[in-house]
């Protein structure tokens, strides 16, 4: 203000050192017209006959914005005191999600829904409809809901994450802090990025200079033509200027496996993976760079699928479709939105000859079989498991077994495995199922909680 006040002032000094006589003779003013009531109210023109107000980014939000929920959770809280505090038990959380398929399925993240005892989603014209998970896979951070009752919704069109850019313009749309439909844009500033949170490390992420904040959690990111590439994710508190979205390609594959199955049917190279340092380029390996990892075959399991049969112990998988493999995370990354019977091209470095040679494999089932879980229940761990007893106190074991792991580190009958990479162990059919997620993502060892009476040890073990 002190600059405006200023600026007038020394304009009208300046106009005040002109002598009176100087001035033209002033001509009598022409009596000021009536304003008729028409003529003080201009008509709009209509926005999209303007290009520059209707632009591209108007148009796909709103294309897409009916297609957006809000989502607000109800979560059950275990607080002693909240009874004699007169508290409500359930606390509550607010996040985004985005219509798929006009009979109400819903896409969004698994933090914003898990746990949660009530799910409410409401649109932007204000109707809600309760809505059930048909699905959820935490280490993927992906849900799939199920509005109740509802019939012809609009849906979002969808695109595709492989050939995004660099520089090339997103829009995000979701419900931050609970504020309601909002808007933000910005670039795709990285692809392929991991993300590190306190629980878990998150591979091959979307990054985005788009505001994403809580609450936006499960939204949609856009292309500038309004098609879906990605979901919002803001479950780095800590990102100032930075957001993350889940490429679509992979949401989109485990949100029909989700629905269509309850459980992500990851594709199997039938093997064990660990990550190794390439110090040196291979002979004959082309413009691979040396100072890269990669994921090396550690065991390869006999299960009669084509995946495995090709692959050697030892074996560094350098490239996958032509696209370097940085660790084993990152090709499960990329496997996630393959479906088992797809093929693959592979580029390894195999120890004889130290050159890189190419396989075209078909990728198995997951390794959820049984036999793949008992080849690693007796052959690794060196156990036998008591199926009888089922008082969710643990996997009983039944028999150690002479030359396993368990046996290595002391273990006797009666010992209950409770927790295997810190997801609880109930019951013999828990750890089944938890040493088939863990082949299934390729890994050879876990951190294994055993519990003896009172006493409780873990300790990393081969699985």
């Amino acid at each position: 203000m002190g600059l405006a006040a200023g600026t007038l002032g020394a304009a009208v000094a300046s106009r005040s050192h002109h002598p009176v006589a100087d001035l033209p003779p002033a001509e009598a003013p022409d009596p000021a017209p009536a304003l008729s009531s028409a003529s003080t109210t201009a008509t709009p023109e209509d926005p999209r006959k303007d290009p520059a107000r209707y632009t591209p980014v108007v148009e796909a939000v709103e294309r897409v914005a009916p297609a957006v929920v809000s989502i607000t959770t109800e979560i059950p809280v275990n607080d002693p005191f909240a009874r004699l505090w007169g508290a409500p038990a359930v606390g509550s959380a607010e996040g985004s999600g985005v219509v798929i398929e006009s009979d109400g399925l819903v896409l969004t993240n698994a933090h914003v829904v898990e746990g949660a005892s009530r799910i409410t989603a409401t649109f932007a014209d204000g109707t809600s409809h309760e809505a059930d998970v048909l699905g959820i896979t935490a280490e993927l951070d992906l849900a799939v809901l199920k509005l109740r009752d509802v019939q012809g919704l609009p849906v979002v069109p969808l695109g595709h994450s492989a050939d995004l850019m660099l520089g090339e313009p997103v829009i995000a749309i979701g419900n931050p802090f609970g504020l309601g439909l909002t808007v933000t844009t910005g670039v795709i500033s990285a692809t392929r990025r991991p993300l590190e949170t306190d629980e878990r490390v998150y591979q091959d992420f979307l990054q985005t200079d788009a505001s994403i904040n809580p609450g936006n959690s499960g939204g949609p990111l856009l292309d500038v033509h309004g098609r879906l590439v990605g979901i919002n994710t803001a479950i780095r508190p800590d990102a100032e200027g930075i957001g993350f979205a889940i490429p679509v390609d992979r949401a989109i594959k485990i949100a029909h496996d989700l629905s269509k199955y309850g459980q992500v049917r990851s594709p199997w190279l039938g093997v064990d993976l660990d990550d190794v340092y390439i110090r040196e380029r291979p002979k004959g390996s082309g413009t691979w760079p040396a100072g890269q990892t990669a994921a090396r075959v550690v065991h390869v399991y006999d299960v009669g699928d084509a995946a495995g049969s090709s692959l050697r112990v030892g074996d560094v998988v350098v490239e996958i479709d032509g696209r370097p493999v940085q660790s084993r995370g990152d090709l499960n990354a990329y496997l996630a939105a393959l479906t088992p019977g797809d093929p693959v091209e592979l580029v390894i470095q195999r120890p004889a000859g130290d050159r890189y040679r190419e396989l075209t494999l078909t990728l198995a089932t997951q390794g959820l079989s049984d036999r793949v879980v008992e080849q690693s229940l007796g052959r690794v761990l060196g156990i036998r498991l008591d199926d009888t007893t089922d008082d969710g106190a643990g996997a009983r074991i039944a028999q150690v077994l002479p030359g396993g792991a368990i046996a290595g580190i002391g273990g006797r009958a009666g010992d209950r495995i409770v927790a295997v990479n810190g997801r609880p162990i109930r019951s013999a059919a828990d750890l089944r199922a938890a040493i088939a997620a863990i082949k299934s993502a390729h890994r050879g060892d876990a951190l294994v909680t055993l519990r003896r009476g009172n006493a409780i040890g873990r300790m990393t073990l081969p699985i």
